[in-house]
């Protein structure tokens, strides 16, 4: 007897048990074979050891196009910075089976020296093991050793003096022997100064017999005030990047982080000299005048000759250049144009040219002399002071062509006898109390002209003129309002130009910067430089914003020290109803 004729029970059990246990297997192997083809994250460095400064790549891979690498990397914050991070899918076909490689590259850098960890990262469900890293010292250069990079600041004129407003050439040199990548260097950021970038060389030099490439930087410093000036150390950051064929078809590049600075510089900046006897204090290392005069081959009265006036500076900016003064000019109408202007530079100083247009009308015939016109700077180069002049020119004014047509009076009809007998005849008709009338209108006459001239006294006169001088300084102050309110900066300038000639300080001689200079208010002071350094571009486009100007100066006028500015014993209220824009 067979088995299952022996157990009849158990056969059939088995039988009905049997689908159910394959299908549990099947699912454990299911699930297994799932677990198993998971592919596994790997964690390496391409390096474990490196110096201070450089950086090293952690390197996350995977053969699961599906799995995804991109890791929390939080748990490396604060031994190490993360520069940069990439990824990379390698395909490949091998026997007909296809296979990749996907590799997240994370770039780091150590914060610190010493033995690190990489620590363990999660990756979905994975988690990947630690890795040492060890961080050795950066080297120093040995005694006498010239570093690999170092910088050098100069300043031109090296001794001095120096004056505000005068240009300082500031020169920066950089010197490295290796590649140097990720290169930045500060910029200078002297106190009370203003900085301009004027050309950019590099070279090669040699220092204590090392052969070093050089960036050589050319900057204008203008001091805008007197006293200590500091211009702090230039901070330079970068990599030095060291080529290696350790490997036979591509080099290993590795970069060590640099930072090097440069020696802190100081200066004393000497306010215009005590006995600087110009207008407008304008010290340059080069000045000169020089005129054009346009055609005129039959000038005549009441017609323009134009004047241009050229002035050439070497260490001023365009809009440092002041207007020269014309002396007085008997019978004759001048009318300036808009003031051109244009700064450029050699790559060491910078060229400031600038152009003052004049419309010449003369108003009687005969000789019109362009007069002479001297300005007084200051030789920086020599430290002395100096006068240029533009010599006077002649040119012939001929009669007005209207002059030629006289009109011929009329000639007067001759009274006749009976004319003149009917008036006496008249005259004696007239009634007498005609003679009363006409001797008390005589009378009432004297003595309204006794009591005017007893009014037109000194007291009086002064009082007219006074409200005439208070009149006109307040149409040039609304003027400036209105300017300042329309942010136009060469009509701001132009009207405060006009009231510092007429109405401001004494010691100013209608210069924005001698009066931001003595104004002894810093918040004028700054916004006259901010208005001065704009220069003559028309309307809005410069930017400017006329409002805190506007504000500074009202403020000014108002001050106890000021009150006495001007022909009105108490400044003029531009915000007063009246007075602000609708």
């Amino acid at each position: 007897m067979d088995t299952m004729s022996k157990h009849p029970a158990a056969a059939r059990s088995a039988t009905s048990i049997s689908p159910w246990v394959v299908l549990s297997l099947l699912i454990a192997l299911g699930l297994q074979s799932a677990l198993v083809s998971a592919a596994e994250v790997v964690a390496r460095l391409d390096r474990d050891r490196i110096v201070q400064g450089e950086t090293v790549t952690l390197i996350l891979q995977t053969n699961d196009p599906q799995q995804s690498v991109e890791p929390d990397l939080s748990p490396l914050e604060g031994d190490f910075a993360v520069i940069d991070r990439r990824s990379e899918t390698q395909m490949s076909i091998v026997n007909g089976k296809q296979s990749a490689v996907v590799r997240l590259m994370v770039t780091l850098e150590p914060t610190r020296q010493g033995n690190l960890t990489i620590p363990a990262l999660k990756i979905g469900q994975q988690t990947t093991r630690p890795i040492s890293l060890r961080v050795d010292p950066a080297p120093q250069p040995a005694p006498g050793e010239v570093p690999p990079v170092f910088i050098e600041v100069e300043v031109t004129p090296e001794e001095g003096p120096h004056y505000v407003h005068a240009q300082l050439g500031l020169t920066v040199r950089v010197f490295y022997q290796q590649n140097l990548t990720e290169a930045a260097i500060s910029q200078p950021e002297p106190t009370q100064a203003s900085v301009r970038l004027l050309d950019e060389v590099p070279f090669q030099a040699e220092r204590n017999g090392q052969r070093y490439r050089v960036l050589e930087r050319h900057y204008a410093v203008f001091p805008e005030r007197s006293g200590s000036m500091t211009i702090p150390p230039l901070q330079l950051s970068g990599r030095l990047v060291e080529r290696r064929s350790d490997r036979l078809w591509q080099p290993t590049v590795r970069g060590r982080r640099i930072r090097v600075e440069s020696d802190q510089i100081s200066l004393t900046i000497k306010p215009k000299p005590a006995g600087f006897s110009g207008q407008g204090w304008q010290p340059a290392r080069a000045y000169s005048l020089s005129q054009k005069i346009s055609e005129t081959n039959e000038l005549r009265v009441g017609e323009p000759v134009t004047r241009t006036v050229i002035i050439d500076a070497v260490g001023l900016e365009e809009n440092m250049i002041a207007e020269p003064e014309w002396p007085e000019i008997k019978n004759v109408r001048i009318y300036p144009d808009q003031p051109q202007g244009i700064s450029r530079d050699d790559g060491a100083w910078v060229l400031g040219h600038k152009e003052f247009r004049y419309a010449v009308v003369p108003e009687t015939a005969g000789r019109l002399v362009l007069p002479e016109i001297s300005v007084t700077w200051w030789d920086t180069l020599a430290n002395v002071e100096r006068t240029s002049v533009l010599v006077a020119s002649t040119v012939e004014v001929l009669p007005s062509a209207l002059d030629s047509v006289v009109p011929q009076p009329a000639a007067a009809a001759p009274a006749g006898p009976a004319a003149n007998d009917l008036e006496v005849a008249q005259l004696d008709a007239a009634p007498s109390y005609w003679r009363w009338l006409t001797l008390l209108f005589a009378i009432l006459w004297l003595v309204t002209l006794v009591f005017a001239l007893r009014r037109s006294g000194p007291e009086a006169r002064t009082t007219d003129q006074a409200a005439i001088r208070r009149l006109d300084e307040k149409e040039v102050l609304q003027s400036f309002k209105r300017a300042c309110s329309g942010n136009d900066a060469v009509a701001a300038r132009r009207a405060l130009q006009a009231w510092l000639k007429r109405f401001g300080p004494a010691d100013t001689a209608g210069s924005l910067l001698e009066f931001a200079g003595a104004a002894g208010d810093e918040n004028l002071s700054v916004e006259l430089y901010a208005l001065d350094a704009v220069g003559f571009r028309a309307g809005t486009e410069s930017g400017w914003n006329g409002r805190p100007l506007l504000s500074a100066f009202n403020q000014w006028r108002k001050g106890p020290a000021n009150s006495g500015q001007g022909a009105s014993p108490s400044p003029i209220d531009l915000y007063a109803p009246e007075n602000r824009a609708a």
